[in-house]
Protein backbone atom coordinates (compact mmCIF):
# COMPACT_ATOMS: atom_id res chain seq x y z
CA UNK A 1 0.00 0.00 0.00
CA UNK A 2 1.43 3.43 -0.75
CA UNK A 3 1.70 6.16 1.49
CA UNK A 4 0.29 9.69 0.86
CA UNK A 5 0.22 12.77 2.59
CA UNK A 6 -2.05 15.49 1.90
CA UNK A 7 -1.17 19.05 3.21
CA UNK A 8 -4.17 21.23 3.83
CA UNK A 9 -7.29 20.70 5.15
CA UNK A 10 -9.65 23.63 2.58
CA UNK A 11 -11.74 22.20 0.45
CA UNK A 12 -9.53 20.99 -1.74
CA UNK A 13 -7.62 18.78 0.32
CA UNK A 14 -10.63 17.41 2.05
CA UNK A 15 -11.95 16.28 -1.91
CA UNK A 16 -8.44 14.89 -2.85
CA UNK A 17 -9.19 12.88 0.83
CA UNK A 18 -12.39 11.82 -0.24
CA UNK A 19 -11.60 10.86 -3.94
CA UNK A 20 -8.88 9.08 -2.74
CA UNK A 21 -10.73 6.84 -0.27
CA UNK A 22 -13.28 5.95 -2.31
CA UNK A 23 -11.92 4.99 -5.16
CA UNK A 24 -8.50 3.93 -4.63
CA UNK A 25 -8.23 3.02 -0.91
CA UNK A 26 -6.81 -0.56 -2.49
CA UNK A 27 -3.77 0.95 -3.34
CA UNK A 28 -2.78 3.94 -1.24
CA UNK A 29 -3.50 4.82 2.19
CA UNK A 30 -3.99 8.97 2.27
CA UNK A 31 -3.47 11.22 5.83
CA UNK A 32 -4.17 14.69 6.17
CA UNK A 33 -2.44 17.12 8.04
CA UNK A 34 -4.11 20.49 9.15
CA UNK A 35 -2.06 22.72 10.80
CA UNK A 36 -5.16 24.56 12.38
CA UNK A 37 -7.47 22.65 14.90
CA UNK A 38 -10.62 22.97 12.78
CA UNK A 39 -10.61 22.07 8.95
CA UNK A 40 -12.08 24.04 6.44
CA UNK A 41 -9.32 26.76 5.34
CA UNK A 42 -12.16 30.15 4.55
CA UNK A 43 -15.04 28.09 4.56
CA UNK A 44 -16.14 28.04 8.29
CA UNK A 45 -19.91 29.44 9.83
CA UNK A 46 -20.39 30.83 13.31
CA UNK A 47 -23.96 29.58 14.70
CA UNK A 48 -24.87 32.37 17.30
CA UNK A 49 -27.65 33.66 18.58
CA UNK A 50 -30.05 32.13 16.01
CA UNK A 51 -27.93 33.61 13.11
CA UNK A 52 -26.04 31.02 10.52
CA UNK A 53 -23.00 33.65 8.80
CA UNK A 54 -20.72 31.85 6.80
CA UNK A 55 -16.84 33.59 6.91
CA UNK A 56 -16.56 33.44 3.12
CA UNK A 57 -17.95 31.20 0.25
CA UNK A 58 -21.73 30.74 1.24
CA UNK A 59 -22.42 28.14 -1.15
CA UNK A 60 -21.38 27.05 -4.78
CA UNK A 61 -23.75 26.60 -8.13
CA UNK A 62 -25.28 23.24 -8.49
CA UNK A 63 -23.66 22.90 -12.43
CA UNK A 64 -21.09 20.26 -11.62
CA UNK A 65 -22.41 16.62 -11.14
CA UNK A 66 -19.21 15.97 -9.73
CA UNK A 67 -19.31 18.35 -6.76
CA UNK A 68 -23.16 16.57 -6.22
CA UNK A 69 -21.71 13.54 -6.12
CA UNK A 70 -19.18 13.92 -3.94
CA UNK A 71 -22.05 15.46 -1.35
CA UNK A 72 -23.95 12.52 -2.11
CA UNK A 73 -21.49 10.01 -1.50
CA UNK A 74 -20.87 11.96 1.89
CA UNK A 75 -24.43 11.15 2.91
CA UNK A 76 -25.00 14.68 2.77
CA UNK A 77 -27.70 15.28 -0.23
CA UNK A 78 -30.29 15.76 2.18
CA UNK A 79 -28.71 18.61 3.85
CA UNK A 80 -29.10 20.94 0.58
CA UNK A 81 -30.51 23.61 0.41
CA UNK A 82 -31.07 25.68 -2.86
CA UNK A 83 -31.06 29.43 -3.16
CA UNK A 84 -35.08 30.81 -2.87
CA UNK A 85 -36.00 31.42 -5.97
CA UNK A 86 -36.41 35.68 -5.51
CA UNK A 87 -32.14 35.48 -5.18
CA UNK A 88 -32.85 35.60 -9.28
CA UNK A 89 -33.02 39.35 -8.60
CA UNK A 90 -30.00 40.86 -8.66
CA UNK A 91 -29.03 44.42 -8.85
CA UNK A 92 -26.39 47.09 -9.33
CA UNK A 93 -25.63 50.34 -7.09
CA UNK A 94 -25.01 53.20 -9.90
CA UNK A 95 -26.29 56.64 -10.17
CA UNK A 96 -27.51 56.57 -6.62
CA UNK A 97 -29.84 54.31 -6.87
CA UNK A 98 -30.50 50.05 -6.85
CA UNK A 99 -30.50 49.05 -10.80
CA UNK A 100 -31.96 45.31 -11.62
CA UNK A 101 -29.99 43.38 -13.67
CA UNK A 102 -32.75 41.56 -16.28
CA UNK A 103 -32.61 38.42 -17.31
CA UNK A 104 -34.05 39.82 -20.19
CA UNK A 105 -31.86 41.43 -22.84
CA UNK A 106 -35.02 43.57 -24.24
CA UNK A 107 -35.25 44.54 -20.65
CA UNK A 108 -32.18 45.23 -19.86
CA UNK A 109 -31.54 47.19 -22.89
CA UNK A 110 -34.34 49.33 -21.33
CA UNK A 111 -32.67 50.18 -17.69
CA UNK A 112 -31.20 53.00 -16.90
CA UNK A 113 -28.11 50.96 -15.94
CA UNK A 114 -26.13 52.14 -18.93
CA UNK A 115 -26.49 55.78 -20.77
CA UNK A 116 -28.09 56.08 -24.33
CA UNK A 117 -24.63 55.58 -25.84
CA UNK A 118 -23.32 53.30 -23.44
CA UNK A 119 -26.39 50.53 -24.78
CA UNK A 120 -25.92 51.33 -28.58
CA UNK A 121 -22.46 50.53 -28.15
CA UNK A 122 -23.44 47.36 -26.57
CA UNK A 123 -25.48 46.32 -29.60
CA UNK A 124 -22.92 47.24 -31.78
CA UNK A 125 -20.89 44.14 -30.53
CA UNK A 126 -21.46 41.17 -33.25
CA UNK A 127 -20.00 44.06 -35.69
CA UNK A 128 -16.37 44.04 -33.98
CA UNK A 129 -13.60 42.35 -35.29
CA UNK A 130 -11.98 39.40 -32.87
CA UNK A 131 -8.84 39.78 -32.60
CA UNK A 132 -5.67 38.64 -34.38
CA UNK A 133 -3.40 37.63 -31.84
CA UNK A 134 -4.21 34.72 -29.50
CA UNK A 135 -1.56 34.10 -27.69
CA UNK A 136 -1.18 37.65 -26.10
CA UNK A 137 -2.81 37.45 -22.44
CA UNK A 138 -5.41 40.16 -22.34
CA UNK A 139 -7.01 41.49 -19.25
CA UNK A 140 -10.48 40.77 -18.30
CA UNK A 141 -10.90 45.12 -18.66
CA UNK A 142 -9.63 45.51 -22.11
CA UNK A 143 -11.77 42.66 -23.21
CA UNK A 144 -14.73 44.38 -22.34
CA UNK A 145 -14.37 47.75 -23.40
CA UNK A 146 -12.94 46.19 -26.62
CA UNK A 147 -16.36 43.94 -27.41
CA UNK A 148 -18.86 45.86 -25.59
CA UNK A 149 -17.22 49.33 -24.71
CA UNK A 150 -15.62 51.34 -21.44
CA UNK A 151 -18.96 52.48 -19.84
CA UNK A 152 -20.05 48.78 -19.62
CA UNK A 153 -16.81 47.44 -18.67
CA UNK A 154 -16.66 50.15 -16.01
CA UNK A 155 -20.69 49.57 -15.18
CA UNK A 156 -21.44 45.93 -15.26
CA UNK A 157 -17.88 43.99 -15.13
CA UNK A 158 -16.14 45.59 -12.90
CA UNK A 159 -18.41 44.98 -10.24
CA UNK A 160 -18.91 41.35 -11.06
CA UNK A 161 -15.18 40.82 -10.85
CA UNK A 162 -14.63 42.24 -7.79
CA UNK A 163 -17.75 40.49 -6.51
CA UNK A 164 -16.24 36.84 -7.50
CA UNK A 165 -12.29 37.55 -7.02
CA UNK A 166 -11.99 40.72 -4.95
CA UNK A 167 -9.95 41.99 -8.08
CA UNK A 168 -8.82 44.78 -10.61
CA UNK A 169 -10.53 43.88 -13.56
CA UNK A 170 -8.06 46.32 -15.26
CA UNK A 171 -5.19 43.49 -13.86
CA UNK A 172 -6.98 40.08 -14.04
CA UNK A 173 -6.39 37.74 -17.23
CA UNK A 174 -9.37 37.10 -18.97
CA UNK A 175 -8.35 33.48 -20.56
CA UNK A 176 -7.46 32.39 -16.78
CA UNK A 177 -10.52 34.05 -15.29
CA UNK A 178 -13.16 33.18 -17.76
CA UNK A 179 -11.78 31.23 -20.53
CA UNK A 180 -15.08 30.72 -21.90
CA UNK A 181 -14.92 34.27 -23.40
CA UNK A 182 -11.65 33.40 -24.88
CA UNK A 183 -13.48 30.36 -26.31
CA UNK A 184 -16.88 32.37 -27.54
CA UNK A 185 -15.23 34.98 -29.07
CA UNK A 186 -12.82 32.87 -30.95
CA UNK A 187 -15.42 30.49 -32.32
CA UNK A 188 -17.89 32.85 -32.90
CA UNK A 189 -16.05 36.41 -33.47
CA UNK A 190 -18.95 38.09 -31.60
CA UNK A 191 -20.18 37.17 -27.84
CA UNK A 192 -23.63 38.10 -28.75
CA UNK A 193 -23.70 35.83 -31.61
CA UNK A 194 -21.94 33.04 -29.07
CA UNK A 195 -24.84 33.19 -26.47
CA UNK A 196 -27.86 32.98 -29.27
CA UNK A 197 -26.21 30.14 -30.71
CA UNK A 198 -25.77 28.79 -26.82
CA UNK A 199 -28.87 29.41 -26.13
CA UNK A 200 -30.15 27.37 -29.43
CA UNK A 201 -28.18 24.35 -28.33
CA UNK A 202 -29.63 24.46 -24.66
CA UNK A 203 -33.33 24.63 -25.76
CA UNK A 204 -32.72 21.55 -28.49
CA UNK A 205 -31.51 20.15 -24.95
CA UNK A 206 -34.54 20.92 -23.42
CA UNK A 207 -31.99 22.82 -21.01
CA UNK A 208 -32.93 25.92 -19.37
CA UNK A 209 -29.71 26.46 -17.05
CA UNK A 210 -27.99 29.02 -19.32
CA UNK A 211 -26.11 31.84 -18.31
CA UNK A 212 -27.63 35.79 -19.49
CA UNK A 213 -26.92 39.14 -18.36
CA UNK A 214 -28.38 38.09 -14.61
CA UNK A 215 -25.43 35.77 -13.61
CA UNK A 216 -23.59 32.61 -14.44
CA UNK A 217 -25.77 29.14 -15.20
CA UNK A 218 -26.38 27.00 -12.21
CA UNK A 219 -28.59 27.52 -8.73
CA UNK A 220 -27.05 28.56 -6.41
CA UNK A 221 -26.70 26.16 -3.28
CA UNK A 222 -25.65 25.61 0.13
CA UNK A 223 -26.34 23.51 3.31
CA UNK A 224 -29.41 23.98 5.90
CA UNK A 225 -27.49 25.32 8.72
CA UNK A 226 -24.53 27.15 6.47
CA UNK A 227 -21.77 25.86 4.15
CA UNK A 228 -19.56 24.52 6.79
CA UNK A 229 -22.21 21.58 6.94
CA UNK A 230 -20.19 19.88 4.14
CA UNK A 231 -16.97 20.40 5.92
CA UNK A 232 -18.39 18.52 9.37
CA UNK A 233 -19.60 15.61 7.02
CA UNK A 234 -15.59 15.06 5.80
CA UNK A 235 -14.14 15.04 9.14
CA UNK A 236 -17.42 12.90 10.48
CA UNK A 237 -16.35 10.33 7.83
CA UNK A 238 -12.82 10.18 7.05
CA UNK A 239 -12.02 11.45 11.19
CA UNK A 240 -8.99 8.42 11.20
CA UNK A 241 -7.80 9.74 8.23
CA UNK A 242 -6.88 13.30 9.36
CA UNK A 243 -4.70 15.20 11.99
CA UNK A 244 -5.79 18.56 12.90
CA UNK A 245 -3.12 20.82 14.67
CA UNK A 246 -0.14 19.52 12.36
CA UNK A 247 1.53 21.64 10.74
CA UNK A 248 4.02 20.68 7.83
CA UNK A 249 7.17 23.11 7.66
CA UNK A 250 8.96 21.54 4.64
CA UNK A 251 8.73 18.72 1.89
CA UNK A 252 11.91 17.24 0.93
CA UNK A 253 12.99 14.53 -1.66
CA UNK A 254 14.15 11.16 -0.55
CA UNK A 255 14.67 8.24 -1.42
CA UNK A 256 11.72 6.40 -0.98
CA UNK A 257 9.59 9.36 -2.46
CA UNK A 258 8.84 12.61 -0.19
CA UNK A 259 10.01 13.29 3.19
CA UNK A 260 7.64 15.70 5.15
CA UNK A 261 8.96 17.70 8.34
CA UNK A 262 6.49 18.90 10.94
CA UNK A 263 7.11 20.79 14.16
CA UNK A 264 9.02 19.48 17.05
CA UNK A 265 11.60 18.25 14.25
CA UNK A 266 9.27 15.12 13.36
CA UNK A 267 9.25 13.93 9.88
CA UNK A 268 7.52 11.18 7.93
CA UNK A 269 8.62 9.45 4.79
CA UNK A 270 5.34 8.85 2.19
CA UNK A 271 5.45 8.06 -1.45
CA UNK A 272 3.74 10.58 -2.73
CA UNK A 273 2.17 14.15 -1.46
CA UNK A 274 -0.84 16.53 -2.64
CA UNK A 275 -0.32 20.39 -1.29
CA UNK A 276 -3.41 21.81 -0.97
CA UNK A 277 -2.19 25.09 0.87
CA UNK A 278 -2.49 28.32 0.09
CA UNK A 279 0.16 28.98 -2.91
CA UNK A 280 1.98 31.28 -0.45
CA UNK A 281 2.24 28.07 1.96
CA UNK A 282 3.36 25.74 -0.80
CA UNK A 283 5.81 28.17 -1.70
CA UNK A 284 7.53 28.20 2.33
CA UNK A 285 7.30 24.42 2.76
CA UNK A 286 9.10 23.76 -0.95
CA UNK A 287 11.88 26.44 -0.58
CA UNK A 288 14.73 24.14 0.70
CA UNK A 289 13.58 21.60 -1.67
CA UNK A 290 13.22 23.56 -4.92
CA UNK A 291 13.93 27.41 -4.83
CA UNK A 292 12.58 27.88 -8.61
CA UNK A 293 9.31 25.75 -7.67
CA UNK A 294 9.00 27.86 -4.58
CA UNK A 295 9.41 31.14 -6.61
CA UNK A 296 6.97 30.41 -8.94
CA UNK A 297 4.32 29.67 -6.14
CA UNK A 298 5.19 32.51 -4.61
CA UNK A 299 4.50 34.24 -7.39
CA UNK A 300 0.59 34.03 -7.66
CA UNK A 301 -1.09 36.83 -5.65
CA UNK A 302 -3.52 37.41 -3.52
CA UNK A 303 -5.80 40.19 -2.12
CA UNK A 304 -7.12 40.49 1.48
CA UNK A 305 -10.66 40.74 2.03
CA UNK A 306 -13.22 41.22 4.56
CA UNK A 307 -16.73 40.23 5.27
CA UNK A 308 -19.28 41.99 7.49
CA UNK A 309 -22.28 39.86 8.56
CA UNK A 310 -24.83 41.95 9.90
CA UNK A 311 -28.47 41.56 11.59
CA UNK A 312 -31.27 44.11 11.44
CA UNK A 313 -34.28 44.86 13.12
CA UNK A 314 -36.58 44.15 9.79
CA UNK A 315 -38.64 47.21 10.28
CA UNK A 316 -35.09 49.19 10.32
CA UNK A 317 -35.12 48.39 6.57
CA UNK A 318 -37.03 50.03 4.49
CA UNK A 319 -36.03 48.42 1.03
CA UNK A 320 -38.24 45.02 0.69
CA UNK A 321 -34.67 42.92 0.43
CA UNK A 322 -36.75 40.54 -2.65
CA UNK A 323 -33.80 39.53 -4.25
CA UNK A 324 -29.86 38.38 -3.80
CA UNK A 325 -28.34 41.71 -3.38
CA UNK A 326 -26.02 43.97 -5.10
CA UNK A 327 -22.75 45.03 -6.72
CA UNK A 328 -21.16 48.23 -6.72
CA UNK A 329 -18.91 49.60 -9.03
CA UNK A 330 -15.69 51.16 -8.40
CA UNK A 331 -17.02 54.80 -9.77
CA UNK A 332 -19.78 54.87 -7.58
CA UNK A 333 -17.83 56.55 -5.12
CA UNK A 334 -18.80 53.71 -2.00
CA UNK A 335 -16.21 51.40 -0.21
CA UNK A 336 -18.03 48.25 -0.09
CA UNK A 337 -17.87 46.17 -2.82
CA UNK A 338 -21.57 44.68 -2.75
CA UNK A 339 -24.06 43.26 -0.22
CA UNK A 340 -25.88 39.78 -0.01
CA UNK A 341 -29.06 39.85 1.35
CA UNK A 342 -28.36 36.42 3.13
CA UNK A 343 -31.93 35.70 4.93
CA UNK A 344 -34.02 36.35 1.56
CA UNK A 345 -31.53 34.05 0.09
CA UNK A 346 -31.30 31.12 2.59
CA UNK A 347 -33.76 29.67 5.52
CA UNK A 348 -33.18 29.81 9.13
CA UNK A 349 -30.13 32.54 8.47
CA UNK A 350 -31.74 34.75 11.28
CA UNK A 351 -34.02 34.80 13.84
CA UNK A 352 -37.52 35.76 13.79
CA UNK A 353 -38.41 39.49 12.96
CA UNK A 354 -34.30 40.15 12.34
CA UNK A 355 -32.56 39.37 8.91
CA UNK A 356 -29.46 39.24 7.86
CA UNK A 357 -27.08 41.31 5.19
CA UNK A 358 -23.63 40.15 4.07
CA UNK A 359 -20.95 42.88 2.79
CA UNK A 360 -18.05 42.22 1.00
CA UNK A 361 -14.79 45.03 1.51
CA UNK A 362 -11.51 45.39 0.43
CA UNK A 363 -10.29 43.43 -2.39
CA UNK A 364 -7.28 44.16 -4.91
CA UNK A 365 -8.48 47.84 -5.30
CA UNK A 366 -8.85 48.54 -1.61
CA UNK A 367 -6.03 46.62 0.26
CA UNK A 368 -6.57 48.56 3.38
CA UNK A 369 -9.32 48.00 4.18
CA UNK A 370 -9.30 43.84 5.42
CA UNK A 371 -6.97 45.47 7.96
CA UNK A 372 -8.62 48.17 9.37
CA UNK A 373 -10.23 47.87 13.01
CA UNK A 374 -13.57 46.21 13.49
CA UNK A 375 -14.93 49.48 14.14
CA UNK A 376 -13.74 51.08 11.39
CA UNK A 377 -14.91 48.77 9.12
CA UNK A 378 -18.73 48.57 11.07
CA UNK A 379 -18.44 52.74 10.57
CA UNK A 380 -17.81 52.28 6.44
CA UNK A 381 -20.18 49.10 5.68
CA UNK A 382 -23.32 51.01 7.79
CA UNK A 383 -22.06 54.38 6.36
CA UNK A 384 -22.26 52.69 2.82
CA UNK A 385 -25.53 50.58 2.99
CA UNK A 386 -27.38 52.90 4.87
CA UNK A 387 -28.61 55.30 2.20
CA UNK A 388 -28.73 52.57 -0.23
CA UNK A 389 -31.37 50.26 1.79
CA UNK A 390 -33.22 52.45 3.93
CA UNK A 391 -31.69 51.54 7.46
CA UNK A 392 -32.96 53.78 9.91
CA UNK A 393 -31.60 51.69 13.13
CA UNK A 394 -27.99 49.97 14.22
CA UNK A 395 -27.13 46.85 13.68
CA UNK A 396 -28.25 44.09 16.12
CA UNK A 397 -25.62 41.48 15.70
CA UNK A 398 -21.86 41.41 14.44
CA UNK A 399 -19.51 39.23 12.97
CA UNK A 400 -16.38 40.79 10.94
CA UNK A 401 -14.27 37.83 9.01
CA UNK A 402 -10.82 39.30 7.84
CA UNK A 403 -8.91 37.48 5.04
CA UNK A 404 -5.00 39.32 4.85
CA UNK A 405 -4.49 36.90 1.84
CA UNK A 406 -7.78 35.31 1.26
CA UNK A 407 -8.36 35.21 -2.70
CA UNK A 408 -6.13 34.04 -5.32
CA UNK A 409 -5.63 36.55 -8.25
CA UNK A 410 -5.08 35.63 -11.61
CA UNK A 411 -3.67 38.19 -13.15
CA UNK A 412 -1.84 38.98 -16.47
CA UNK A 413 0.96 35.73 -16.87
CA UNK A 414 -1.08 33.31 -15.15
CA UNK A 415 -1.12 31.12 -17.70
CA UNK A 416 2.66 31.13 -17.96
CA UNK A 417 2.85 30.68 -13.81
CA UNK A 418 1.03 27.52 -14.46
CA UNK A 419 3.35 26.29 -17.59
CA UNK A 420 6.63 26.93 -15.51
CA UNK A 421 4.92 25.36 -12.35
CA UNK A 422 4.47 22.29 -14.27
CA UNK A 423 7.19 22.09 -15.91
CA UNK A 424 8.97 22.24 -13.17
CA UNK A 425 7.06 19.29 -11.80
CA UNK A 426 8.11 17.19 -14.10
CA UNK A 427 11.37 16.27 -12.09
CA UNK A 428 9.27 15.55 -9.32
CA UNK A 429 6.59 12.56 -9.66
CA UNK A 430 4.53 11.99 -6.89
CA UNK A 431 4.19 15.81 -5.70
CA UNK A 432 0.99 17.36 -6.49
CA UNK A 433 -0.42 20.80 -5.73
CA UNK A 434 -4.54 21.51 -5.66
CA UNK A 435 -6.40 24.53 -4.21
CA UNK A 436 -8.18 27.81 -5.91
CA UNK A 437 -4.60 29.03 -6.67
CA UNK A 438 -4.50 27.22 -10.05
CA UNK A 439 -7.61 27.02 -12.34
CA UNK A 440 -10.53 28.64 -10.45
CA UNK A 441 -11.21 30.44 -7.01
CA UNK A 442 -15.00 28.68 -6.93
CA UNK A 443 -15.83 25.66 -4.77
CA UNK A 444 -16.56 23.83 -7.95
CA UNK A 445 -13.00 24.69 -9.34
CA UNK A 446 -11.32 23.26 -6.18
CA UNK A 447 -13.10 19.77 -6.80
CA UNK A 448 -12.59 19.33 -9.91
CA UNK A 449 -8.87 19.94 -9.76
CA UNK A 450 -8.57 17.64 -7.14
CA UNK A 451 -10.56 15.07 -8.81
CA UNK A 452 -7.92 15.82 -11.73
CA UNK A 453 -5.01 15.37 -9.31
CA UNK A 454 -6.33 12.00 -7.54
CA UNK A 455 -6.63 10.56 -11.34
CA UNK A 456 -2.98 11.73 -12.17
CA UNK A 457 -2.06 10.03 -8.91
CA UNK A 458 -3.62 6.34 -9.65
CA UNK A 459 -1.78 7.02 -13.17
CA UNK A 460 1.63 7.42 -11.11
CA UNK A 461 1.07 4.53 -8.81
CA UNK A 462 0.31 2.36 -12.10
Amino acid sequence: MKKVAIIGGGISGLSALHFLMIRHSDICQPVLFEKESRLGGTIGTDRIGGFVSDWGPNGFLDKVPLTLQMVDELGATDLLEPADSASGRRFIYAHNRLNEISASPLAFMRSPLLSLRGRLRLTAEPFIKKRINWDEDESIYNFVARRIGREAADTLIDPMVSGIFGGAVRSLSLASCFPIMVAMEKEHGSLIKAMFARMKAAKKKGSSGKAGPAGPAGHLTSFKNGLVTIIEKFHEKYDQQIKTDQAATAIKKSKAGYLIEFGSNQSEEFDAVICSTPAFTAADITADMDGSLSRILASIPYSSIAVVCLGFRREDIGHDLDGFGFLVPRTQGKRILGNIWTSSIFSGRSPEGLVQLRVMIGGASDPEAASLSDGALLDIVTGDLEPILNISGPPAFVRIFKFARGIPQFTIGHRNRLQQLNDRLVRYPGLYFTGNAYDGVSLNDCVIRSDKVVKDMRRYFS
